[in-house]
Parts: C-alpha cells; sequence; structure tokens
C-alpha cells in the first residue's frame, strides 16, 4: 500500500489501545447521576480554563526523544522543529482531546460562557486537526528521502489526537462517585469543583497527560528497537535533496 497523508490519518496513533482505551462493543455512556454532572457549570468551567492545566504537557514535562536526536539537522530536524512549534501552539487541543467533559445542551442555552466555551473548543480541535495534517505531510516527505520510517512517530515525543472509536471523554468525578455507588459504606469524598475532578481523573488516568506526567508509563518505553533508531541521520543521509528556502 503506497503511504499517502490519507492513510497515515487513518492509521495514527497506531493500533487500538496503544496510549488511548478503546473497546468493542464500547462502552455504555455513564448516566449523570453516575458522575458528578453537577460540577459543570459555567464558572466552574472557566475556573478550570483559567488554570491553564494544559501546561503540563510542555516545558520540562517534555520528554526526551527516544529515537532521534533532538538537535538533528536536516529534513528531520525541520520537521522536528515545525512540530514542536506546531504542539505548543495546539497545547489546549490536545489536553482538551482527554479531557473533553459533556455540556448539556440545557446548560448550553442557558449560559453564554458556555455557548462560547463549547463553540471554541469544537473550533481549537478544527485547526489542530489541520496543522497536524502539515506536519504528516513534513514526515510522509522527511520518510520518502530516507530519514526516517514510521516508528518515528511511535516516539513519546509526540503527542496524538485520539480516534473518534477511543473512548477518552471525561466524566469529571466519575472515579469516587463509582466507588460509593460500589460500597455504600465507604463514603469517599467526592470532588467540589472540577479542579479537583481533574487531579482525580489524572491519577487514575496516566493517558490523559499523555504520558507526561509518567514517562516511564509510555507505552513506547516497551519497543527496544525505537531507543536510538535514528541517530545520525544527517550523516547516513548525505545525498538527501537540500532544503528549500522557508519564508
Amino acid at each position: 500500500m503506497t503511504m499517502t497523508l490519507e492513510v497515515l490519518s487513518r492509521a495514527l496513533p497506531f493500533r487500538p489501545e496503544w496510549i488511548f482505551p478503546s473497546h468493542l462493543p464500547r462502552a455504555a455512556v455513564p448516566r449523570s447521576g453516575q458522575y458528578c454532572s453537577h460540577l459543570i457549570t459555567g464558572q466552574n468551567v472557566c475556573d478550570l480554563m483559567g488554570a491553564l492545566h494544559w501546561n503540563v504537557l510542555t516545558g520540562a514535562n517534555i520528554p526526551e526523544p527516544m529515537s532521534f536526536e533532538i538537535t538533528v539537522d536536516g529534513r528531520l530536524g525541520f520537521l522536528i522543529k515545525r512540530y514542536s512549534a506546531v504542539e505548543f501552539q495546539d497545547l489546549i487541543a490536545y489536553w482538551e482531546s482527554t479531557h473533553r467533559f459533556p455540556v448539556p445542551s440545557s446548560l448550553i442555552r442557558s449560559d453564554p460562557y458556555l455557548v462560547t466555551f463549547v463553540v471554541e473548543r469544537k473550533d481549537r480541535r478544527s485547526h489542530a486537526g489541520a496543522r497536524w495534517k502539515q506536519i504528516l505531510t513534513l514526515f510522509l516527505i522527511a520518510m520518502r528521502e530516507g530519514w526516517c520510517d514510521l516508528d518515528l512517530l511511535l516516539d513519546p515525543y509526540f503527542l496524538h489526537f485520539p480516534k473518534r472509536t477511543d473512548e477518552v471523554a471525561w466524566y469529571p468525578g466519575i472515579e469516587a462517585r463509582s466507588a460509593n455507588i460500589a460500597d455504600p459504606q465507604l463514603n469517599r469524598r467526592e470532588p467540589a469543583d472540577l479542579i479537583e475532578a481533574l487531579a482525580e481523573c489524572d491519577a487514575a488516568d496516566p493517558w490523559r497527560t499523555h504520558y507526561r506526567l509518567h514517562h516511564a508509563g509510555h507505552p513506547a518505553r516497551r519497543i527496544a528497537r525505537l531507543a536510538g533508531k535514528f541517530f545520525n541521520m544527517a550523516t547516513l543521509n548525505p545525498n538527501a535533496p537540500p532544503l528549500a528556502p522557508q519564508p
């Protein structure tokens, strides 16, 4: 099969359950009483977004690449630099992709903040998806020129968006509520707001922060062939076409 942008886009992030949960048949959507749906209010959402929690994905939490040198030059270096810029630009969308909570239509109709929030959340994901396809186009060029192969995108350095079939929706407070439903005598304290609920879900599911708070847990760490696979590529690829001038 010829590797095209369309084929590659459908394939990522590789097999089901590699990073994100996915089940067949899909798990039933929790009812409002099975999680703390009352926490989803305009003020709580505003407070959550104001806390800038997506910053856990950047800075010192970005892992050192396993398979390539961060200082690499040439086509691969250009790809990495462009990806890093796009990742930073779309941090909110990456964070929201694993922290997307339901907002009932009745709430949207009654709260102007939530109207704007839902529209902007959708737009962020759409724009981020378009930029990710631009990165994949650069990746295909680098691969055809011999700088890398598909294994590059397995590296923990790269963030991926969940597929539509992945079960990544966030139901705030479901951890405590489920425990209390299972054992009514437990009386586990439930979160008081979305920020507390976020701390619970991130602790329970390291994939929600794309393993950037748990580097050792990333599934790519178990793939031995990735270690150093694309080191010294500038030396090994001396006849690669020169990069065109960039605007």
